[in-house]
C-alpha cells in the first residue's frame, strides 16, 4: 500500500477496516461471550457523531469516559475519534481532586460513565464543572440514544484525538494532547515490531483508560485488522481459562501480572495446550526484574517482549526485538518510533546505574 493510500486519521482506518473485512471480530467480550465487529464498530461511530450533534457537542470538543472495560470503553474510545471528538478517559481510581481538576481542566462535554460511577460524578460535576453532562452507559455496550447521522466533518493527521492526564502522583494531573496522527504511528510502530496480521488476538486486561490499554491493546490490532480479547479486569485464576477459550497469539501484560502468575495455579493440559499458540507476551509500564522474566517464559513456554512507553509518545519508545535471541533481559530495548540519544553527561540530568545521563526523546510522525 502505497503512503497516499494509507489510512491518515482514526477514522480513514476503520472505514477501511470496516470496509476490506466487515464481518470479522474486532472486539470479543468475555462478559457476555458476544462479538463487535468491524462493520459493528463503524455503525456505532457515526451514531455516536449523531447522539452528540443532538446534544449540541461539536467535532474538536472533547467527550470523556469513565467505564471499566468492555464493549462501551473500546466503542466510545474508537467512535469519538471518528467522529472528530477528543476522547479523554478518565481513571477510574483517581480521587475526588484528581477528578475536580480534569473535569474543569479538559472542557470536556459530557462523561459515558457506568452506574457505579455516575453518582459521584454528578456531585463532582456540579462543583467544578456545572455544564457537563452525566450520560449513563452499560459497560458491555455503548446503545447510542441517536439513529441520526451527524453532518460529516474534516478530520486531519494533525486533529486532536486522545487527551490524557498523568503524573497525578506529583502533584494535579497534566494533560497531554496526541493527534491522530501521533496515534497512527504508534499503532503502526508497534503493529511492524511484533510482525502483527489480521490473524493476531491480543488478550489484555489493562485499563482502557491507559496509554499502554489504549495504543499497545487497541490502535495496534485495529491497524492490523486483528481482534481484542477484553476482559473486565485481570484475574489469576481466570487468565489462562481465557487463553484456552479464545485461543489469543499473543498477550499483553505488566509485571504485576507476570509475578501473580508465576505464583498462580497450575495450567490444565488444555491451557498448556493453548499456549502453543501465543506468539509472545509483552510487559511494560514498569520494569521487569529480570527473574520473573525467566521464570515466565520457563514455566509457561511463552517468551517475553519487554517495553517501555510513556503517554507523551502514546505509549511506545522503547522496545526489545521480537525474537528472543536478539533481546537482553533486563532492558527496556531499542527505541521504537522514536529518536533517542544519550547527552554528556556533564550537562546533568537522570542517573541511570550510578552513572548521570540525558535522554531526550522525540515522536516519529
Amino acid at each position: 500500500m502505497t503512503d497516499a493510500a494509507m489510512p491518515q486519521t482514526l477514522r480513514d482506518l476503520i472505514e477501511q477496516q470496516a470496509a476490506t473485512q466487515p464481518d470479522a471480530p474486532l472486539l470479543v467480550h468475555p462478559a457476555t461471550g458476544a462479538s463487535t465487529t468491524y462493520a459493528d464498530l463503524r455503525r456505532t461511530a457515526v451514531q455516536l457523531a449523531g447522539e452528540l450533534a443532538e446534544a449540541g457537542i461539536v467535532p474538536g470538543e472533547v467527550v470523556s469516559t469513565m467505564l471499566p472495560n468492555g464493549g462501551a470503553a473500546v466503542e466510545v474510545f474508537l467512535g469519538a475519534m471518528h467522529g472528530g471528538y477528543v476522547v479523554s478517559p478518565i481513571n477510574l481510581l483517581a480521587q475526588d481532586a484528581q477528578l475536580e481538576h480534569v473535569l474543569a481542566h479538559s472542557g470536556t462535554r459530557i462523561v459515558f460513565a457506568a452506574a457505579e460511577h455516575a453518582a459521584r460524578l454528578t456531585a463532582l460535576v456540579a462543583k467544578a464543572a456545572p455544564s457537563v453532562r452525566i450520560r449513563a452507559t452499560d459497560p458491555d455496550a455503548m446503545a447510542p440514544q441517536s439513529a441520526r447521522a451527524a453532518p460529516p466533518v474534516e478530520v486531519a493527521p494533525s486533529s486532536p484525538a486522545l487527551l490524557m492526564y498523568t503524573s497525578g502522583t506529583t502533584g494535579l494531573p497534566k494533560g497531554v494532547l496526541l493527534t491522530h496522527r501521533n496515534l497512527l504511528a504508534s499503532g503502526r510502530a508497534v503493529a511492524a515490531a511484533q510482525a502483527l496480521t489480521s490473524a493476531d488476538r491480543v488478550l489484555s486486561a489493562l485499563p482502557l483508560y491507559h496509554i499502554n490499554g489504549q495504543c499497545i491493546a487497541t490502535i495496534a490490532p485495529l491497524v492490523s485488522g486483528g481482534s481484542i480479547v477484553i476482559p473486565r479486569r485481570f484475574s489469576v485464576s481466570g487468565w489462562w481459562p481465557l487463553v484456552e477459550r479464545y485461543r489469543p497469539t499473543w498477550l499483553n501484560l505488566v509485571p504485576t501480572m507476570i509475578a501473580f502468575l508465576c505464583n498462580g495455579p497450575e495450567l490444565t493440559p488444555a491451557q498448556r495446550d493453548a499456549c502453543r499458540g501465543v506468539r509472545f507476551a509483552r510487559s511494560a509500564s514498569a520494569p521487569l526484574p529480570p527473574e520473573q522474566h525467566r521464570a515466565f517464559e520457563q514455566r509457561f513456554g511463552i517468551s517475553i517482549v519487554e517495553a517501555m512507553g510513556l503517554t507523551e509518545t502514546a505509549s511506545v519508545a522503547f522496545s526489545n526485538p521480537l525474537a528472543p535471541a536478539a533481546r537482553r533481559i533486563g532492558s527496556p530495548g531499542l527505541p521504537l518510533a522514536v529518536e533517542a540519544r544519550v547527552v554528556d553527561p556533564g550537562a546533568g540530568g537522570l542517573t541511570l546505574g550510578g552513572h548521570a545521563v540525558r535522554t531526550t526523546a522525540t515522536v516519529s510522525e
